[in-house]
């Protein structure tokens, strides 16, 4: 993302505390505090991971401010003078105007909503504030991007919440219905590669199953119809909204046993515990993030216990995952590879 301080200083004047920052990259988003200087910043994230990666990155700027990470916006008070959204060019659309709909309802009445977006001619922000706070200015046209703003003039707009469903089903198994939304992986429709991987998974009744960066809770739900009543499933995300989904998708499918983690490490599940791990890391994921889905899953299973990895990047992939379990077996399936690998039986529960 460029950095957001030359386009911030158009708007400067505009800003009054106490400031809420709406997402954003860490490192731009740590810059843009120090450049608001003003008493009462919030910054808030989805992810636990970027808020910790913010974290480090506002202690390394010299700045301070607090840290919250919520599954929705409108989970914080309506208390803040001011909302900035650091809006990347390759950001979601959906998740862009979620995000204007949303810091509607955290605005005191007076209070201003201000896009910093990285086009230099960006239509779909004053389209949007328009609507949704009936007008708008913005500032002339830039390299440095635009800056659209508008002022809360009411409290009266009721909430609209910006979400999907689609059915899902493997085969001639049976169907589930998942409820999507912006700002989580595969929004508005079942992921390929999650289907290539179920079809090559061996899930059996009563295994314990690991929903390994469950998103929505698709791939968690449909290992729930294969596991039976005696089974369970576990779904763990470093996204509070996709963990927030997962459980109002279990709990739609009658998905048995279910269990719901926060975390950014894994923290929170015991050694051992699972017989079936279900792993689909983004592609663009830092080699860290498929580390950690690869080796920190290692000590999760049970003896015997069944690790699959999708992924469209083998070359990359497969080393690591033969580094941690020692062996592994790579499926080709609709355009994906799909890496199984077992935790040998000899091994030790707790190693």
């Amino acid at each position: 993302m460029k950095q957001l301080e030359p386009l911030y200083a158009k708007v400067a004047q505009r800003v009054q505390a106490p400031v809420c920052v709406v997402l954003g990259p860490p490192w731009p988003v740590a810059q843009l505090v120090r450049a608001i200087n003003l008493p009462e910043v919030v910054c808030v994230q989805m992810d636990l991971h970027q808020a910790e990666r913010l974290q480090d990155c506002l202690r390394e700027a010299g700045t301070t401010a607090s840290v919250e990470t919520v599954a929705d916006v409108w989970d914080l008070p309506p208390r803040f003078a001011t909302v900035i959204f650091p809006a990347a060019a390759h950001s979601e659309r959906e998740l862009k105007l979620d995000v204007v709909e949303q810091a509607y309802h955290i605005l005191r009445p007076g209070g201003t909503f201000i896009a910093l977006s990285e086009y230099e001619r960006d239509q779909l922000f004053a389209r949007w504030l328009k609507k949704v706070y009936g007008r708008y200015g913005e500032t002339p046209a830039s390299p440095e991007g635009t800056a659209i703003f508008a002022t809360k003039t009411d409290a009266g707009r009721p909430r609209r919440r910006h979400e999907v469903t689609f059915h899902a089903r493997i085969g001639e198994g049976p169907s589930v219905h998942i409820v999507s939304r912006p700002g989580t992986f595969s929004y508005g429709r079942f992921d390929e590669g999650s289907r290539a991987m179920l079809e090559i998974a061996d899930i059996r009744p009563g295994d314990r199953v690991l929903d390994l960066g469950c998103g929505n809770g698709a791939v968690g739900c449909l290992a729930g119809t294969r596991v039976g009543p005696t089974g369970s499933v576990t779904f763990i995300d470093s996204n509070l909204r996709s963990v927030a989904l997962a459980q109002q998708n279990a709990q739609i499918n009658a998905t048995p046993q279910p269990r719901f983690v926060a975390a950014s490490r894994l923290q929170g599940l015991e050694p051992a515990s699972f017989d079936v791990i279900l792993a689909n890391p983004p592609y663009y994921a830092l080699t860290e993030i498929t580390r950690l889905f690869i080796s920190g899953a290692k000590p999760l299973l049970a003896p015997g216990g069944r690790y699959y990895l999708v992924t469209k990047m083998p070359t990359a992939v497969v080393p690591m995952i033969f580094q941690t379990f020692g062996d592994c077996t790579v499926h080709e399936n609709r355009g994906y590879s799909v890496i199984t690998a077992i935790r040998p039986a000899s091994e030790r529960k707790h190693s």
